[in-house]
């Protein structure tokens, strides 16, 4: 069940700024999410329109612009293109999430890489350029599409994949968020329609709204989107790409099959649809054959060490068809104008030296535990072709639990997690559940006290009162 939008009229909404300070947006962030605990605003209640917000406001409509993104990113609302910005149930955590101090949630709501001796081995790293005749260069700029060393390396990190990566098309960007935006920016205008999994990566609804872009849902089940309803959705509309994430996606933690994969590959081919396939989480899985491979000249694969090595290493891959690399160029030109090149050389060398895929491998093998142990406690029954690792799962929830409201009440009890409905392309999210990110908690000790916490809520059946504004 999704939140129940009252109606589409505009709430006359006045934030109170006072004493707040920080950047304008963030204190429009904070303003909003006070007034949505303090109930003044409720679930449903649309926000005011970007460009009479911000002349009310007396600032850009860039900052509301970039306010209204965050808060979305927060979970706290949600937008729909041509229809506006609403609020969402109850989702909003604290801002700072520890599994160390007992006082606060142990963070089950966002999907890290599990903590590794990446810090140790960055400072070996530096200490070896410290040393080295390539600082300087790493100083200057550098081609927009990244230094050839950069680009191989890049082609033999997705190489492990089992894709035959030439160099010469492979783009730099800074992290798989860059290159998800980086991608739209090449391929789309304004107004097109771009097509995803129902329940998709919040970060790629952001990019494709400040885009412009109309999102086309595309219906799932628990192997990935359905082939019919891609093909319904090509039939009645001119669709321009499909965005997806065929290995562990977002929610769902699903694997599309090689059978589904050739469906898609031969709808995209008839009807003219590019295919943007993100696989960040690929390294988890033996992976089925790419669409990289499958359908080489419309796929653009994206892949980063954001999740294999670390979160703070913003540096990604993208693998592009031919015909859109000087589109891609461009793209990354007009915006950060080349991937920073002390990241790119540190990932170059992390990947040469066998680093980043002894850290994955680690990261593999502590995902393998920390899975088998959710689904333990969970007592999630065993599916054929079902992931040994993954870094979350998806908790469909009893009919007698709205996600919201178990999202909420979990908060309540110690463990932060987040529901379906941010992931939703639609107002109503077509499955009743919330996403637990089994990542973040830095021990199997933590993260069963908190998978605990939550199994027994969801034996429980909920307090009336929860319903109550």
């Amino acid at each position: 069940m999704g939140v129940n939008y009252r109606n589409d009229t505009m709430t006359i909404w006045q934030p109170d700024l006072t004493g707040r300070s920080g950047p304008r947006y963030r204190q429009i962030v904070e303003a909003l999410a006070a007034d949505i605990a303090a109930a003044r605003l409720r679930p449903g209640d649309r926000l005011p329109a970007q460009r009479d917000f911000a002349w009310r406001l007396k600032v850009t409509v860039g900052t509301v612009s970039r306010a209204y993104s965050e808060a979305e990113r927060r979970g706290l609302v949600s937008g729909e293109v041509g229809r506006g910005t609403f609020v969402r149930e109850s989702t909003a955590l604290p801002l700072i999430l520890s599994d160390r101090d007992e006082s606060l949630p142990i963070n089950f709501s966002q999907n890290l890489p599990i903590p590794g001796p990446e810090a140790q081995l960055l400072a070996e790293t530096l200490h070896a350029l410290a040393g080295s005749n390539d600082l300087a260069a790493l100083l200057q700029y550098q081609p927009h599409i990244g230094r050839m060393r950069d680009r191989e390396a890049g082609a033999a990190w997705l190489s492990l994949s089992g894709v035959a990566a030439d160099p010469t098309r492979i783009a730099i960007v800074s992290g798989g968020q860059h290159a998800i935006s980086t991608v739209l920016a090449a391929i789309t205008e304004p107004g097109e329609i771009i097509a995803t999994e129902a329940l998709t990566y919040p970060g790629f609804k952001t990019a494709a709204q400040l885009r412009r872009l109309k999102i086309e849902p595309i219906a799932l089940d628990a192997q990935g989107i359905l082939p019919d309803s891609l093909e319904a959705a090509c039939r009645t509309a001119p669709i321009r790409c499909l965005c997806f994430t065929p290995n562990l996606s977002n929610p769902l933690g699903s694997v599309i099959p090689l059978d589904r994969r050739l469906a898609i590959v031969e709808i995209a081919r008839r009807h003219d649809v590019l295919l943007v396939e993100d696989d960040v989480y690929g390294f988890l899985i033996d992976r089925p054959p790419s669409f990289a491979t499958l359908a080489p000249e419309r796929t653009f694969l994206i892949n980063s060490l954001s999740k294999s090595g670390a979160a703070g290493l913003r540096v990604g891959y993208v693998l592009s068809p031919p015909a859109y690399l000087d589109r891609l160029t461009l793209a990354i030109r007009s915006s950060i104008w080349m991937a920073v090149p002390m990241m790119a050389e540190i990932a170059s060398r992390w990947i040469d030296q066998g680093i980043a895929l002894k850290l994955a491998e680690e990261k593999r093998a502590q995902a393998t535990l920390r899975l088998a142990l959710a689904r333990r406690i969970f007592s999630l029954p065993a599916t054929p072709n079902a992931p040994n690792a993954a870094y979350h799962i998806w908790l469909t929830l009893p009919e007698a639990w709205r996600a919201g409201e178990f999202t909420t009440e979990a908060a309540r009890r110690g463990a932060a997690i987040t529901q379906g409905g941010a992931f939703a392309i639609d107002r109503t999210p077509p499955l009743n559940g919330v996403r637990i990110c089994l990542s973040p908690p830095h021990d199997m000790a933590t993260l069963e006290r908190g998978l605990r916490i939550l199994a027994g809520l969801l034996g429980e059946a909920p307090d009336d009162l929860l319903s109550v504004v």
